[in-house]
Parts: C-alpha cells; sequence; structure tokens
C-alpha cells in the first residue's frame, strides 16, 4: 500500500486538500511526498476509495496546467523567446533570459525549465494515479469512471509530448526518431528509484498517441463530472482528437493529421470569430468571445495572488509586463490585417524606445483573460499544413486563405503552385495567427528551419538547424 505522510486531519473533506498539498510539493514526478513530522498516514487506496477523492487529483492537474511554471508563463513564453517574436523592453534580468541566448545546461540552476520538467512528471504522476486507481471509487459509475480515465489519458499525453518537444530534437531529427527523447513515466515508482535513460522519441511519441486514442474511446462512454465552469474550460473528446491532430502534425503522420481536422472542422461545434469582432474578441467581457473559437483553454486564474498569462504581455504590471513584440514578427504582418500592431496590440514609450504588447491576453483588469491551449484557427492550419505537406495545394490554399480572409478580407487569396513555396508561406501565416500562444521555435525546429532573430541582443541570436542547441539539456542535479 503506497502512503503520504500528512499532518493529522480531523475531517475526511481535508484529505483531498491535503492530497493536491502533498503532490505539488514532489519536486520531481518521481520523487518522494513530502514528509512531514507526525501525524498519520492517508494512503493512495483511502484517497481513491470514493469518487471525490479521485476527483480532486484530477482538478489538481488542471490547476498544474495554471502553474506559472507550466502553460501559464515559462512552457508557453519558451517557444515565443527562443523563436524570435518575444524582445524584452527591460534589460535587468528578464524572464527565460538563458533560454533566450539558448545557454540552458544540465544544472537544475542553470535551466530556465526546471520547474517546468518538475512540474510536467508531477502534472504524470497525478495522471498515472488515477489511471491507476480509478476503478477504485466504490460510488462513482462506470461512465465517470471512464471520465477520470479519459482525462487522466489526456493529461499523461500532454505532459509527455510538452516534455518531448522541449527536451528533445524533433521527430524527423533521425530516421526513424531512434534519438533520445524523455524518459517515459507509465507507472509511478519509489521516490528513491534512478530517473531511467530516455525513451526514443518514436518510443514517447508512440505511447502520446496511444494515450489519446484510449482517451478518445473513454471520452465517447463517459459523462461529465465536473460542476461549473464553460465546457472549453474541461478537456473533452474534441480536445483529446485537437491535441492527436497537432501531435501527428509534428510526427509527421498527415494523412491522420488532415483526417482529425477535417472531423472537427465539420463538426460546427466551434467557429472561426469573424474579423470585424476579432481583436475585441480577445478581451474577457466582449459579446464576442474568443473562447467560442476555443476547443479547449485554461479559465484565468483571478484571485489576487494569482498571476494570469496576460500579466506577462501587460505593460501596466511592472512585475511581469516587459515581453513585448519583436521587429521580426511585424514586419510579416500587411496593411489591413486585424491582427497587426494597431489592432491587437498596445503601443508603449519606454527610456524613448517603442514597444508594442499583445492585446491577446488582456481581459478583465487588463490582465486575466481565458487562455487558449487549442483553437480552431489552429486547426484550419494544421490541416493546411497536411494537406500541402501530402502535395494537396489546392485544398491546403483553401484553408490557409480562409484564416487569411478572416485576418483582412480585402486581402487577395494566394495562388501557390509549389508545396514547398506554399509550406513556407503556411509557416509565416502560423506565426502571424499564433503568435504567443505557445508554436513559433516548435514549428521552426519541426520544419528543419534555422533560427533567424534581427530584433535580438544577446548570445546565439542565430542558430542554424540543425544543432544540438533545439533540445534543451534535461536537469539531472536535482
Amino acid at each position: 500500500m503506497t502512503s503520504i505522510s500528512i499532518p493529522y486531519l480531523y475531517s475526511r473533506k481535508y484529505w483531498y486538500a491535503a492530497l493536491i498539498l502533498a503532490v505539488l510539493s514532489t519536486s520531481m514526478g518521481c520523487r518522494k511526498f513530502l514528509e512531514t513530522e507526525s501525524g498519520n498516514r492517508i494512503s493512495i487506496d483511502q484517497i481513491f476509495e470514493d469518487f471525490e477523492g479521485a476527483r480532486t487529483t484530477l482538478v489538481g492537474c488542471y490547476d498544474n496546467l495554471k502553474e506559472s511554471t507550466y502553460w501559464q508563463r515559462t512552457f508557453t513564453l519558451y517557444p515565443e523567446v527562443t523563436g524570435g517574436n518575444i524582445r524584452f523592453s527591460r534589460s535587468n534580468d528578464p524572464f527565460l533570459l538563458i533560454s533566450y541566448n539558448f545557454n540552458n545546461t544540465t544544472l537544475a540552476s542553470q535551466n530556465d525549465m526546471t520547474s517546468f520538467y518538475q512540474i510536467a512528471y508531477n502534472t504524470i504522476y497525478r495522471a498515472n494515479n488515477v489511471i491507476a486507481f480509478a476503478d477504485k471509487a466504490a460510488d462513482a459509475s462506470i461512465a465517470q469512471r471512464n471520465r477520470m480515465r479519459a482525462d487522466a489519458y489526456t493529461f499523461r499525453a500532454l505532459a509527455h509530448f510538452d516534455l518531448v518537444r522541449v527536451f528533445a530534437q524533433p521527430y524527423n531529427f533521425s530516421s526513424g526518431a531512434t534519438h533520445a527523447g524523455i524518459a517515459l513515466r507509465l507507472t509511478n515508482t519509489a521516490g528513491d528509484e534512478p530517473i531511467p535513460a530516455p525513451n526514443t522519441v518514436a518510443e514517447v511519441y508512440n505511447q502520446i498517441v496511444q494515450d489519446l486514442d484510449s482517451a478518445r474511446l473513454l471520452f465517447a462512454n463517459s459523462v461529465d463530472i465536473y460542476a461549473g465552469g464553460a465546457a472549453q474550460s474541461w478537456l473533452s473528446a474534441d480536445a483529446a482528437a485537437a491535441f492527436l491532430c497537432r501531435v501527428e502534425l509534428y510526427r509527421g503522420n498527415h494523412a491522420r493529421a488532415e483526417a482529425l481536422a477535417t472531423a472537427l472542422i465539420a463538426s460546427n461545434r466551434y467557429a472561426l470569430i469573424p474579423n470585424a469582432a476579432y481583436a475585441q474578441s480577445w478581451r474577457r467581457g466582449s459579446s464576442i468571445n474568443m473562447d467560442r473559437e476555443a476547443i479547449f483553454y485554461l479559465f484565468a486564474r483571478t484571485d489576487i495572488n494569482q498571476a494570469s498569462y496576460g500579466d506577462n504581455f501587460n505593460p501596466g504590471n511592472t512585475v511581469f509586463g516587459y515581453m513585448a513584440g519583436s521587429k521580426d514578427l511585424f514586419q510579416l504582418f500587411a496593411a489591413n490585417d486585424v491582427r497587426d500592431t494597431s489592432n491587437l496590440f498596445t503601443k508603449r514609450i519606454q527610456s524613448g524606445t517603442t514597444y508594442f504588447y499583445t492585446n491577446k491576453y488582456q481581459g478583465q483588469n487588463d490582465s486575466a483573460n481565458n487562455q487558449k491551449l487549442i483553437r480552431m484557427s489552429e486547426i484550419y492550419l494544421n490541416r493546411a499544413e497536411a494537406r500541402a505537406k501530402q502535395n494537396n495545394l489546392s485544398g491546403a490554399l483553401s484553408d490557409v486563405n480562409t484564416i487569411r480572409a478572416r485576418a483582412n478580407p480585402q486581402a487577395a487569396p494566394w495562388v501557390i503552385n509549389n508545396s514547398s513555396v506554399l509550406v513556407d508561406s503556411i509557416l509565416n501565416e502560423r506565426r502571424r495567427e499564433l503568435c504567443f500562444e505557445g508554436h513559433l521555435f516548435f514549428d521552426l525546429m519541426r520544419n528543419g528551419k534555422s533560427i533567424v532573430r534581427t530584433d535580438c541582443i544577446g548570445s546565439n541570436c542565430n542558430v542554424a538547424y540543425p544543432s544540438p542547441l533545439f533540445a534543451c539539456p534535461r536537469p539531472t542535479d536535482r
């Protein structure tokens, strides 16, 4: 029986909160839980003996995604900073400076991504517990247990996918993706067990796909288990399919990526926000909100002590608000594009220098907008890229021109007869449409593109592909 040491608690309802506290105290997904002084020991079996205990573990997974060390800051900003979409509007100790200069090392203290590495494996640890113990919840129906495991498989896949994107070279780096990836964690082990050697990238991706396929089957035979909140703020069969579409695109399974995208578009459950409402729709209080386009998003944390992702781009926030857009990005926007600096950015002159900050995540109090992890515009662009790489140029052009027409109805449709040129054009459109959403560096890397940053101050502004710098070193001194 696996046990967790926690202080004595008088009521069962506190056990669940204690579980979250204990799990969050884990410095690595494989380390022991926090040891406290005297107290009763609550076992995993006890925590999962009812539905509420199991569900609370899943809520902890959602909370992990909202942490500043994961999607709310570190992980999402990493591909924007390294890819070239961001310039710092302050010079003193900016966040992710080591990554900006591609100087991360295996030393945890000299690696910007150590905290992300820890919380991603922590998320996997939680998900593994739900997968292993959900059936022990005696008061849960089969459909409820299916939903818990569906969420858990999706979380496990998402965390492994995010880890392999940061800490390994892209799928097509070697023939058969036999190069080193990250360590798969499919079962939880003792805290003092050494971390195994990394699996190959092919093995990691195969497991991610298997987990998402398992989740989709379970979602189809499940019921809602969460009270409150919009549907898109919880995982779903559509969210699992959307993430799987992204994964298949990354590993070059273009036919399946196209099929998954087609099914999501044909469902008509989501819609592209029209041009006239696009800029305003990013504001949380808008009558036409970008959430309608989102397949899965993180509901903004607006409590007084919790920052939101938008704080990183809010020049009024003197602690975090120094992530401005780069000139490299702005030169890609044509006149009348609703996404350009005159529509979707805030202009601010600081110390004689003009900066532009994205308004994508500015909401209530100019910071607390819901963070979209995947939305329909990406699905169209995924399908466009997948079609172009299968030499279906007319289908690819139809999709990318749909996104371009939404951004600028005056723009003439592209007519491109070369698949390589079209892929490059789609990648530029992805940069315009998905900037600051956590894609650029990964898009460049998986397509074998070099990093070229002209609006850059520091070392390694330009990194030619292939390069060992494209894979962040895994922190080892824990």
